[in-house]
């Protein structure tokens, strides 16, 4: 994968604030820590530390240092460590495992080997496994040979991304499931408004306006005012000077290498009447094909779904991920809310499982370990969006299939709904990159495999396609928070596109 790659979990790993443990950097000695291996193996060092007075010092024979986190299952979790040896060719590892309530491992996760004698930081970034209770953080000398390796300051972030306060929505969410495809009421469309050249900036709604309702910022608690602060002709909104309403400048976007960004609540929301009709591809009803989950649904029995993915499954980035006004719920809580409405069932229950920065090989080699412990009737799999930098679609379809494989070994009834994720912002990679075309039919390839992969029991929602066309007709970023990220809006068009799916009245 490309260094892009790196810019996600970077990104994601910056607004971490690390919390140090007890005794993170052995200033107790071995106080909270637990010892494996001959005692004579352990020892605190007295010099060379990365902070002292302490750190922790494992040789000449084998051993292992590890501490207790208190964690439950699928959490997004982090931890770091530093370490060093005594010698080149000494190795030292760096661990986190997870535990059941019963103390049975679950999983294991190791760092690459550190075999030199500067301080390097090591540690890993994961989610819990299904029914973890705790885990165990350290680190471990395999080797029964001379020399020694050192390790300190250790740090450890749990519940990465949960919101410490869990907000009211104050949007309407009825009105934001009714199908942006069909209804004849656009509410709160995203507009971000853009200079180009310091010309006045504009921005396009999807469909043609009968009659504005309303314009107001991305919070909703500003008004504008049509003439003060903008002037809509046909489906074009441009500001005037003085104007209110935030906009971007072309030039406040980097154009060298990768452009990457953040609009996050610099939009202005629409809500007009249209009678033009949407004339791209739209979500269909798919219950046929999905025979156990219609039969759950309309017999009002309990349902598990489990959306199992990436950061956009997460939901990272709506507005209540970010916590921000309006606090929409990301896109498989608004699913499942729907269903609960629309069956009249409120034991249908979402389990998320979605890991920010993963790939589908990450998918494929740990499904058994996140998916198959909570038993699921209906399984989301949201890959793509990390993978497209390297993996061609029959490669990417076969990781799919074998995740399938994986879940239905332990689950032989559970049906699966295959997304294919939304097209990157174009402007995202430079036309003057050779290998922009490549990504781009990665993703688009995707789409294709996993339509194709529809069979009974398992049904696509092709998102590619129609973020392309909604790209056709306004900005990529009117729906973009970053790049690779939808915004509240577009996340309602996947949250919509699943209902259509198993909701024939929608």
């Amino acid at each position: 994968m490309k260094k892009i790659i790196f810019v996600i979990l970077l990104a994601f790993a910056a607004t971490l604030q690390l919390s140090a443990q007890t005794n993170s950097g052995f200033a107790e000695g071995f106080k909270g820590w637990q010892k494996k291996g001959q005692p004579a193996n352990f020892g605190l060092a007295t010099t060379g530390f990365r902070h002292g007075p302490y750190c922790a010092r494992i040789g000449p024979g084998k051993g292992i240092l590890q501490t207790r986190i208190n964690v439950g299952q699928l959490s997004i979790i982090q931890f770091k460590a530093y370490l060093k040896t005594s010698d080149k060719g000494v190795k030292g590892v760096a661990f986190i495992s997870f535990y059941n309530a019963k103390n049975q491992l679950l999983l294991t996760y190791k760092s690459a080997p550190i075999d030199t004698t500067e301080w390097t930081e090591t540690g890993n970034y994961t989610e819990t496994p299904a029914g973890t209770s705790y885990a165990e953080i350290g680190v471990e000398k395999e080797s029964a040979g001379n020399g020694y390796i050192y390790a300190d300051d250790f740090s450890v972030e749990t519940n990465i991304g949960a919101p410490k306060v869990k907000h009211t929505p104050l949007c309407n969410l009825d009105q934001y499931m009714r199908p942006l495809w069909r209804s004849d009421t656009i509410y709160n469309e995203t507009v971000l408004l853009f200079s180009k050249n310091g010309g006045p900036p504009t921005g396009k709604l999807l469909y043609m306006p009968d009659r504005t309702l309303s314009v107001k910022n991305f919070r909703g608690d500003t008004l504008y005012d049509e003439v003060t602060d903008y002037s809509l002709d046909g489906n074009v909104l441009t500001l005037p000077p003085n104007s209110r309403a935030p906009f971007r400048a072309d030039t406040s976007f980097n154009q060298k290498d990768i452009n990457w960004y953040n609009t996050q609540s610099q939009w202005i929301t629409v809500t007009y009447t249209h009678h033009d009709q949407w004339d791209g591809p739209a979500p269909a009803y798919k219950g046929s094909m999905m025979p156990r989950t219609m039969t759950l649904l309309r017999a009002k029995r309990p349902l598990r779904i489990v959306a199992f993915g990436m950061s956009i499954t997460r939901g990272m980035d709506v507005s209540s991920y970010d916590t921000v006004p309006p606090y929409m719920p990301t896109y498989v809580d608004l699913f499942a809310r729907q269903l609960r409405k629309a069956y009249h069932d409120n034991s249908i229950k979402l389990i998320n499982a979605g890991l920010p920065g993963s790939w589908v090989t990450w998918g494929e080699q740990y499904a058994d370990k996140y998916v198959n412990p909570l038993k699921p009737d209906l399984v989301i799999l949201d890959f793509g969006m990390n993978d497209f930098w390297r993996t061609p679609p029959q490669e990417f379809k076969g990781y799919m299939e074998t995740i399938v494989k994986k879940i239905k070994v332990a689950n032989p009834n559970v049906e699966f709904i295959l997304l294919s994720n939304m097209a990157f912002d174009p402007d995202y990679v430079l036309d003057s990159d050779k290998y922009k075309s490549f990504y781009q039919g990665n993703l688009e390839g995707y789409s294709k495999v996993l339509k194709a992969m529809e069979s009974e029991g398992m049904v696509n929602l092709d998102m590619y396609s129609i973020s392309q066309a909604i790209y056709n007709k306004k900005k990529a970023k009117d729906c973009l928070v970053n790049p690779l990220h939808p915004n509240d809006y577009m996340a309602r068009w996947y949250a919509q596109g699943l209902a259509q799916l198993l909701i024939d009245h929608l």
